[in-house]
This record gives C-alpha cells, sequence and structure tokens, in this order.
C-alpha cells in the first residue's frame, strides 16, 4: 500500500447490521465470519504514532465513535518488502487482529459463548524485527483458534528504526525526545487492550499465552523478562527465538550513531536509494525514508552489535535484565523449542569458503570472543561447509539460547520441543527442518509460507500428522500450562516431532555442553 494511503478506521454512526457486533473498552466492532471462525481484523489498540508521537512509547487508543468495521488487517509498519513490490507500510500501524471459534450449535448472529471461558493467544509476528505483519495470510489464524479452541489474536507492533531501535542513546540526539523501546511498549499496550476485553470476545483475561516465532519468539522472551506484564501474562511460547537479540545501552548507542551518519551523509548510488522525502532529520524524514535507513543500518550493524543485531529492545526501565541472565524471567509456564536445521543454507550462500569459513570466525568472536571460536572450531570443524557454518550461527541465535532459557527457569515450568519433519523437496535442496517451517504445521497454512515449497514433492500426509500432534500439544499448554511431557529442567528433555512425536533425554549432549560455557548476552 502506498506511503501517502494509510490505513484508516471506517465507521458508521448510522444504521448497521448487530451481526457480530462486539462492545469493547474503545467502541463497538464489527467482524465477519470466516472458515469457521469469526474474524476481527484491524482493530486499533493505541494512538498511531504519527507527528508529535513519532520514537514516542505507545498511548493508550481513544474511543471512537460508531461501529467499526474490522474486516481488514491494518497497514505493516513501514518497511521494504522485495525487490518486487519495493516499500510499502506507513506509520498508521498498531492495530490487531482477534479470532474467535464459532460456538458449536451457536445462532447464526451469536458470536460466539457469551460465558468467557477460552483461554487467549497473543501471536507477535517474526521478520529480524525490520520486517513483517499480523496480516500475513500465514498468520491468519481461524485455523489455529479451532484447533485449540483459544481466542487468538495478532499484534501488529513497530519495527526497524521506529519500534526497535534505541536513538535517544545517540551522542546528539535528546534522549528526552526519542523514546526506548517503542516496539515493545506496543506489544505491551496491546497485551493491556486485550486484558481488559478479552471477556467481550469470550476469552478469559486470566489465561494469556503470549506466542511468537522468530524475532516475534525473541520479543516473548523479552516480553518475559518485563515486570509491567506480571499480572496480564500466565504463560509463555517462544518457537525459534532470537533471545539472545536485546541490546545493552553502549551497544544500541553505537547503532544510533551509525542511523544519523547513514542519514547525514550523502547518497551512496546503490541498489536502493534514498526514496523521496527521506531528508537528514529524523522527525521530518517520510516513513519511507525510515525504512530505508532501516535496511542501511541493518546491513552496516555486522560487528557492531554482535549475536544481539541490528534492531531489539534495549535494557531500560521497561526491560530491566536481558532475559537470558539468570533469575530475569518471570515465573511464568514456558514453552520453548527450535526446527533441526534453523539455518542451514540460510546465509553466506554466495561467498567462497574461504569466505564463509572468515564470516563463521567473524560470528564467532562477535557472540563470545573468548569461547565461541573454540565451540565454532570443535563442533562445526568444517566451517568452510555452508550446511556447518549455517548450523553454528543457527545454534548460536536459537538453539543455545533455547537451552538456556529452559534450564535457568525459575521454577522448572519449562518444557523443550524441536521440529524434525521435513519433506521430499526440502530432503533434496538440503534445507530440512528449516526456520519458519513450524509456522504453516501449526497454523494449518499448507498454502502460506514455507508450505507450498515444501510440499513440491508430496509429503502432506507426514506434515498433517505432525500438525496434528503439534496442535494438540500446543492447545494442552494454552489451556492447562502444561504440554504433558516431562519439563526440560533436570533431563534435558525434548519432545521431537516429525510425524509423530516422542520425548527424548538430552538428545544433542555435545552440543548443550560445548554451548554451555558461552556468553550469550553480547
Amino acid at each position: 500500500m502506498p506511503f501517502d494511503t494509510p490505513h484508516h478506521v471506517a465507521t458508521t454512526t448510522g444504521h448497521t447490521s448487530s451481526h457480530w457486533v462486539v462492545e469493547t473498552t474503545t467502541g463497538p466492532v464489527k467482524g465477519h465470519p470466516v472458515n469457521g471462525a469469526i474474524a476481527f481484523r484491524g482493530i486499533p489498540y493505541a494512538e498511531q504514532p504519527v507527528g508529535d508521537l513519532r520514537f514516542r512509547r505507545a498511548t493508550a487508543k481513544q474511543p471512537w465513535r460508531g461501529v467499526l468495521l474490522a474486516d481488514r488487517s491494518g497497514d505493516y509498519c513501514a518497511q521494504w518488502r522485495n525487490p518486487k513490490i519495493g516499500w510499502i507500510g506507513s506509520e498508521h500501524c498498531l492495530w490487531l487482529n482477534v479470532v474467535v471459534p464459532r460456538a458449536p450449535g451457536s445462532p447464526a448472529r451469536q458470536v460466539f459463548n457469551p460465558e468467557p471461558s477460552r483461554p487467549v493467544v497473543v501471536y507477535l509476528h517474526g521478520g529480524s524485527n525490520i520486517h513483517g505483519s499480523a496480516g500475513e495470510p500465514l498468520l491468519s489464524g481461524e485455523y489455529f483458534a479451532n484447533a485449540t479452541d483459544s481466542v487468538y489474536v495478532a499484534v501488529n507492533y513497530r519495527v526497524g528504526i521506529m519500534g526497535q531501535l534505541a536513538l535517544g542513546h545517540a551522542d546528539d540526539l535528546d534522549a528526552d525526545r526519542f523514546d526506548s523501546n517503542t516496539g515493545l511498549s506496543d506489544i505491551i499496550t496491546a497485551i493491556e487492550w486485550i486484558h481488559a476485553n478479552a471477556e467481550s470476545f469470550g476469552g478469559d483475561p486470566s489465561r494469556i499465552t503470549v506466542m511468537g516465532e522468530s524475532s516475534g519468539g525473541a520479543m516473548v522472551t523479552a516480553l518475559s523478562a518485563t515486570p509491567r506484564v506480571a499480572d496480564l501474562v500466565a504463560g509463555f511460547i517462544a518457537q525459534s527465538p532470537a533471545a539472545a537479540m536485546v541490546h545493552s545501552p553502549e551497544t544500541a548507542g553505537r547503532l544510533a550513531d551509525t542511523a544519523l551518519e547513514i542519514l547525514r551523509s550523502p547518497d551512496d548510488g546503490e541498489k536502493r536509494p534514498r526514496p523521496e522525502g527521506t531528508g537528514t532529520d529524523l522527525l521530518t524524514s517520510s516513513p519511507q525514508g525510515l525504512a530505508w535507513l532501516t535496511e542501511k543500518v541493518n546491513a552496516a550493524s555486522w560487528g557492531k552489535a554482535g549475536i544481539s543485531g541490528g534492531f531489539a529492545p534495549v535494557i531500560d526501565d521497561l526491560l530491566p535484565r536481558h532475559p537470558l541472565e539468570p533469575g530475569a524471567a518471570l515465573d511464568r509456564p514456558l514453552l520453548i523449542g527450535t526446527n533441526q536445521d534453523e539455518y542451514v543454507l540460510m546465509r553466506w550462500n554466495t561467498l567462497s569458503r574461504r569466505g564463509l569459513q572468515e564470516q563463521s570466525r567473524g560470528f564467532a568472536r562477535a557472540v563470545d570472543e573468548e569461547n565461541a571460536p573454540q565451540v565454532l572450531a570443535t563442533l562445526y570443524s568444517d566451517a568452510a561447509r555452508r550446511g556447518e557454518a549455517g548450523r553454528f550461527v543457527g545454534d548460536a541465535l536459537f538453539t543455545a539460547t533455547s537451552m538456556r532459557l529452559a534450564e535457568q527457569h525459575p521454577s522448572g515450568r519449562a518444557w523443550m520441543y524441536r521440529l524434525d519433519m521435513s519433506t521430499p523437496s526440502l530432503d533434496i535442496s538440503g534445507i530440512g527442518a528449516t526456520h519458519a517451517l513450524d509456522l504453516p504445521i501449526l497454523f494449518g497454512r499448507y498454502d502460506s509460507g514455507r508450505g507450498p515449497g515444501a510440499l513440491v514433492l508430496g509429503g502432506r500426509q507426514r506434515m498433517a500428522a505432525t500438525t496434528q500432534v503439534m496442535q494438540s500439544r500446543w492447545r494442552q499448554f494454552i489451556h492447562e500450562g502444561d504440554p504433558g511431557w516431562e519439563p526440560y529442567p533436570g533431563n534435558y528433555a525434548t519432545q521431537l516431532f516429525d510425524g509423530g512425536e516422542k520425548t527424548v533425554a538430552d538428545p544433542s549432549p555435545e552440543l548443550r555442553e560445548a554451548w554451555s560455557s558461552v556468553r550469550l548476552t553480547g
């Protein structure tokens, strides 16, 4: 969607059908039926961060007049989509989608069982904290909501420069004008809205589980160390979380300074030139210009951010401790895990063998200069091979951090899983159970994300069997706070999903022991 035509709330003050209308604290919303559920899409949960609210933490949404026609998702937050589509989105992007299963046998006009009883799942999308949207077809949620008998809420939040970089730490910016953790504040504000309105959608506000994948999983683990949600969230599900994606104030300062240097420097004439309206001022640049700056800073962040990445939450009053620090996490049930082949063939695929090896060693030093290079040399001895280099990066970003979080859970109520399922096409390509393969499986959307490519040469029956067992375990955790297998601390029990499922004690002891000595907090 063009930047000059942001998504606006459509309301009516005249007569409207009472079908699928729900009252909320900010006004009535009208949903629509979809695949055995009722969907309410594009509900604003905060004031849109435009004008004086740019680079400010989220503020609660003021009530609207009339009935909000919640019939479509809102805008993406400003970002680069791909070379074919280009720049998309706007700053009018603080909204959420709610999907409620239809009550069995309910009258056609009744949205759902009026007794608030279902648990609520709050989903946070991935995208390296610079891309993505709650409105992706993959995340539509109706199949997941029905399979888990839950109220599903997908939250859109600020990414990139506008949401995931503490610009106030720059040497020559006013910290009072540039709030830190704006993206994290979006999510917290959304959870507060959801908690206040859960009963209106038939949900139980005392049973809210926050769930996310990849950088969305990292936002989940950051929330798990955020005291402000202690009375709002009952449990956490972190799928392939890049849990080390948290900036220290020093790292945030280096990256913020880099952003200003890039913004104020002459155009270098590269493939993605400055969009019109970029300017040299963060407060007046167009959203498209800030999305361009996000891409530039992300490319320049190598060596400046280490394992925490170019864009992430920062340690501050909202997030006082790194979630990987012992004792930082809230004592809430945690379901966490990874895919067997997270990063294989996903990075550096154009480098020479020597270049690949140098990149691997450089990444190891950025993770933990004292210990990570030894892990690379011992456990991934042929780092010049693309598969081994990718496995090292994937283990650093996802597997090692997940093990660390599960092992040091405050009360031991942490459960680990691993998705091992692959298909003929994924096996032939060498990708295997790659990053984000869990999403079409869990959401039942084989037509989106990695689903179509995974099924080119067959394998649907095996994928469907994996969907059934994973959805069943997720449903049990969402309803009871326990997925039904042995917790991870102690025996390192891990549930392996591959058509069926089985519990294995410590399936990768060498990997676990090797990474136990590595500092993962940046």
